[in-house]
């Protein structure tokens, strides 16, 4: 009898012990899904996310959301349990999310040592891009939408027409379906250098643009005169400037990084020599 008390004894000692060492929800921790914190600081990234009417019970909106959480976990487990994050396509996708996630905060990180520009730039940003500012307009246009052909390079029979007439008779050749209406653009929102081409060619004469994986053909019909006050023209030239700063800042870098990297390739993969050479010649240019 006393060898079974001990046993009793020493196994209700073992079970106190388990117990103990479980963890418990406190401080920061706000939940535990079979061993998985949920911290608050995940809870509030998740609010983040979530548009909060005024007159929402925030409390009873954050259990809800805590509870979207769990059931994450949850799922997030059995992923596991039947081995998905060993799969060669969890690697690469997990891999690229985080180098995607590493570039966002490294852009943050420029963007905290790139200072706001001072009036002299804004101005001369204003003066040099008037399509976005003092001349400023809304072309009005007679479009033609059609779908991408499997070969784009099959577009170029387009570059000879002159008329959306034309456009239409090579589209049709393409076996491509099409549709015709009207549209607009705002120069404002337009790179400059693609408003200047635009506004070279000749009265009547079409050009054609990529939308979300469709073609436009455009012709100008008619302008519409729309400049932009100056107090809301200050403020755009001065984020266009320090976003361009914060482009060359980044592209900087990355040609730092490059000078000094030791990049290997396996034959067929190598960069395009000529490609290079000719975005090399054409950033030259435009320094000029």
């Amino acid at each position: 009898m006393k060898v079974k008390a001990a046993l009793l004894s020493s196994a209700l000692v073992a079970g106190l012990l388990v117990t103990g060492c479980q963890k418990a929800p406190k401080g920061q921790v706000i939940a535990i899904v079979n061993g998985d914190e949920i911290s608050q600081a995940e809870l509030n990234a998740e609010m983040q996310g979530v548009t909060i009417p005024d007159t929402a019970n925030r409390d009873k909106l954050r259990r809800e959301v805590l509870q979207r959480l769990v059931d994450r976990k949850l799922i997030v487990q059995k992923a596991r349990e039947q081995g998905l994050d060993k799969t060669p396509e969890f690697v690469s996708q997990q891999r690229r999310l985080e180098e995607n996630l590493l570039v966002s905060m490294l852009g943050q990180k420029i963007a905290a040592t790139v200072p706001m520009p001072d009036d002299r730039d804004i101005t001369q940003y204003i003066v040099d891009n008037p399509t976005q500012f003092g001349s400023r307009e809304r072309l009005l246009l007679d479009q033609i939408q059609f779908q991408a052909p499997k070969d784009v390079r099959k577009l170029m029979m387009l570059k000879d027409a002159h008329s959306l007439d034309d456009i239409a008779a090579g589209v049709q050749k393409l076996g491509l379906a099409f549709s015709r209406g009207k549209g607009v653009i705002d120069t404002g929102r337009l790179d400059p250098q693609l408003t200047n081409v635009i506004n070279k060619l000749p009265p009547g004469e079409p050009f054609v643009l990529p939308s979300n994986g469709q073609y436009i053909a455009s012709v100008i019909v008619g302008r519409d005169s729309t400049p932009t006050p100056s107090p809301v023209a200050k403020q755009a030239a001065a984020e266009m400037v320090r976003r361009n700063e914060l482009v060359a800042e980044s592209r900087a870098q990355v040609a730092r990084a490059r000078s000094t990297a030791e990049i290997q390739y396996q034959p067929g993969f190598e960069p395009d020599k000529s490609a290079i050479k000719a975005s090399q010649a054409k950033k030259e240019a435009e320094k000029k």
